[in-house]
């Protein structure tokens, strides 16, 4: 993979904070960067939501996540298909 040069300006506390992880953990400042942003965004990809469900976002008022509100969809779906007893 190419490298490329980022330049990063930081508050002077920030930059020690990062100096003594790099030291603690063994890694160069550029790994823990890096592995911060690769984390970053696998959990954007974990939290993808459909193009059909972003434009409901804030419609809602509701404690519930996009998870829990689908589940309750795809359930009451479901029951169509359930054979009555």
């Amino acid at each position: 993979m190419t490298k490329t040069k980022l330049t990063l300006y930081v508050d002077k506390e920030i930059s020690e904070i990062a100096k003594k992880i790099a030291k603690l953990s063994g890694k160069p400042i550029s790994t823990l960067v890096k592995e911060y942003f690769t984390d970053k965004a696998k959990q954007i990809e974990q939290t993808y939501i459909e193009e059909s469900v972003k434009e409901w976002i804030g419609v809602l008022n509701t404690s519930k996540n996009y998870e829990e509100l689908r589940e309750e969809i795809v359930a009451e779906k479901l029951k169509k298909y359930e054979v009555i007893s």
